[in-house]
């Protein structure tokens, strides 16, 4: 009796064992991106500067993620904690671009073609991280932008850099509460770009200019921006070419030195930054 009955236990014991494991397992998931912001109202707006709504600007809108990047907008852990990718089916480059000139205009910022002030923005990050927890999930969004806004003609006024981040708790594997904190991160970025200073004052006209002047920097300020662009991957040449468009407001002193060295920032950036602490003297 016992002998007859050991294959069927057999089998229902592998079963048993394979069944829920690949029940869990989530290889990937599919994001139509929605601009659906939960923020209060009034939050996540810039105080802008006099005259900048009278000022119309040019625009143009980059995106500069890395190329792993070019159709994943996050990552999520399924129920054994592996990771598994959020794949967008929209054009991430046209979404966030609508979302910022739509944005921007209810603020009162005029979008005009053939206008004297260009604004580039360039999209560096914009991404979603989704971590399982006993019930639900967590979400974390995190977007950054560096900008420029030059003259019609190239002269660059200002530069910098702007980010945004939101955190929710939610529904597992749920698209609307990715799209919720990418949005809220997104609105973020976008004001804090606005927000400050030194491009309001470029934008009004306020700014004295001189050839290709442009606002002047500390250099640990400068540090945290090329920290943020080399963690965005960009190319050494890159690196060059944005401290080539810096005004730095003090020498680079050895003990800079050693700081940019720590962080990784190569020596031909540094020497880069050398040369234009001699061109501001």
């Amino acid at each position: 009796m016992n002998r007859s009955s050991s294959p069927m236990v057999l089998v229902l014991t592998i079963v048993t064992a394979i069944g829920p494991s690949s029940a869990d397992s989530v290889k990937e998931r599919s994001l139509t991106l929605q601009f659906a912001p939960q923020e209060s109202a009034g939050s996540s707006s810039p105080t802008l500067g006099e005259g900048m709504n009278a000022r119309p600007v040019g625009l143009v809108f980059e995106d500069k993620r890395p190329p792993s990047e070019a159709g994943v907008v996050g990552e999520g852990t399924d129920d054994d904690d592996h990771l598994f990718p959020w794949r967008s089916t929209t054009s991430i480059h046209e979404f966030t671009k609508e979302v910022f000139v739509r944005t921007v205009q209810g603020w009162g910022i005029r979008i005009e073609e053939g206008t004297d002030l260009i604004l580039v923005v360039r999209l560096t990050r914009f991404f979603v991280s989704e971590k399982d927890q006993a019930v639900g999930s967590s979400y974390t969004a995190d977007v950054r932008v560096a900008f420029e806004l030059r003259t019609h003609d190239g002269e660059l006024l200002s530069s910098g850099v702007a980010s945004g981040d939101a955190t929710r708790y939610g529904r597992k594997r749920s698209a609307d509460n990715c799209n919720e904190v990418l949005s809220d991160a997104m609105k973020e970025s976008y004001a804090s770009l606005f927000d400050q200073p030194g491009l309001q004052a470029a934008w009004s006209g306020k700014e004295v200019r001189s050839g290709t002047r442009s606002q002047a920097i500390l250099p640990s300020a400068l540090l945290i921006e090329l920290t943020e662009l080399k963690g965005q991957r960009f190319s050494s040449d890159s690196l060059i070419g944005y401290v080539n468009q810096q005004i730095l407001s003090a020498p680079l002193s050895a003990q800079d030195m050693v700081e940019w060295k720590k962080a990784g920032i190569p020596e031909s950036v540094i020497q880069a930054a050398l040369d234009r602490s001699r061109a501001s003297e």
